[in-house]
Parts: C-alpha cells; structure tokens; sequence
C-alpha cells in the first residue's frame, strides 16, 4: 500500500481548537514548524477565537486593577467614580478585547503586506494575516507576565495610574519625570524591549516559512514593520497624550 501523500496525513491529524491552541503555544518557541503546517492552507479564524478568549480570561483576572485605575483618574479629574463602573468595565473587557485584538492583527497584516509591495515580494493576504496572529501569543506571554507582577505588587500599592505601569522596554532605563515630560519618546522606547524583539524575529521567521519570501527579504520587511509600529506609537501617544 501506498504512503499516504504528507498534505493528507496533515489534514487527517487537524482536530479543531485542540490544534490551534497547540499551534498558539508553539508558536513562540518553534515559529517554522507552525508556520510551515499552515503553507497549503493558512488558519485564521479559529485560532483567533482561542487566543481572544485567553486575552479575555487574563483580562478579567487584571480587571481590579483596570478599575483602580479608572478610578484613581476620574477622581483626580474631580469627577465622582460611578458604582456601576466595574460592571461596564467588565462588559467592554469581555466585548471589546477580541475587537481589539482581530483590529491588532489586521493592521499587522497591512503593514506587512504594504512594506512587501514596496520590497517586491509576493505574498498571500491571508498568510501574512496569518503571521500576524501567530506572533499574538508573545504579547499574550506579555500581558500574562505584567498581569502576574501587578497581582504581585497588590492592589493596595496602587495609587497612582504610574504605579500600575509595568514596562519592559529602554523607557525603563529614563526616569519617570522625563518619561512623563516626554510622551512621545518614552513610547517610542516602551517600544524597543525583549517581547517585541521576539515578535520581530517570529515574523520574519513566519515570512520564510508561510509565505517562502527569501531570507534577506523577510528580514528587511520585518524590520521596517517593527519601525512602523514604533511610529505608531508615538503617534497615539502625541495624540491621546498618553505616557
């Protein structure tokens, strides 16, 4: 008897969420073999799914925090902190995070595919839509570990929105008066810090893998989509003025 052809065996192993979740955790720590499961047919949805009600469920154990802090803000603005605040925080927590997220991936994704047109490369939407969701899980690992040293610190030894802030980036390496007096750069180096070199490596890693775009290549249009992100930043930050 024949060996059964490799696209099959793969599509025979497929067991919805129970995959995609393990894709998600593997992801992070061995990006190529993922990626390349996923060249013939790249998965969005589904795992989306997943990742969004994990966001969702590390959300909800932060949502004390979030509240002290709404609170905290609205006080020092001299406005009354509304009894129901918790609850409608909770709401928009549950709502509004997979929204968040699938909007996240999908500016991923353009950047990705502009700065390729730009490189002359070819490659799919749907692959780099791809790409960009299965960097997510490290800015999940992110949120887990900020999440896990607030609940460190207590919610008691929040009493400021600067109390709350736990970064991993160069603006750890300025103080907080300049970072406060510098919105727009602290962002800016908010920006440059180990979760977000990780990112930039699993992405040009996924260009290679997913979408086959030469070595050279995937590293430049990872490079300059990092660059665009940190731009970004500092746009919302001169515009929402925000630290």
């Amino acid at each position: 008897m024949a060996a059964p052809e490799p696209q099959a065996a793969t599509a025979a192993s497929y067991t919805p969420i129970v995959t995609d979740f393990l894709r998600l955790c593997r992801a992070p720590f061995a990006p190529t073999g993922v990626f390349e499961e996923q060249r013939e047919k790249p998965t969005f949805w589904l795992p989306w799914l997943v990742l969004a009600v994990l966001f969702v469920a590390v959300g909800l154990v932060a949502l004390p925090f979030t509240v002290q802090i709404a609170r905290i803000s609205t006080e020092a603005a001299g406005r009354p902190f509304p009894a129901s605040a918790e609850s409608v925080t909770k709401v928009f927590a549950i709502v509004l995070t997979p929204v968040g997220l699938l909007v996240g991936i999908l500016i991923g994704a353009v950047v990705l595919y502009l700065v390729s047109l730009v490189t002359g490369v070819q490659t799919r939407f749907k692959g780099l839509m791809t790409v960009s969701l299965f960097v997510a899980p490290i800015t999940f690992l992110q949120t887990l570990v900020t999440t896990i040293a607030l609940r460190m610190r207590g919610l008691e030894n929040i009493q400021s929105p600067a109390d709350a802030r736990i970064t991993f980036g160069l603006d750890n390496l300025v103080s907080a008066e300049y970072a406060e007096a510098h919105k727009a750069v602290a962002a800016l180096l908010r920006g440059v810090g180990p979760f977000e070199i990780w990112v930039l490596i699993v992405t040009a890693l996924g260009l290679m893998a997913l979408e086959k775009v030469p070595k050279n290549k995937a590293w430049t249009i990872a490079i300059v989509a990092f660059v665009v992100g940190l731009v970004i930043r500092m746009a919302a930050a001169m515009i929402f003025k925000t630290g």
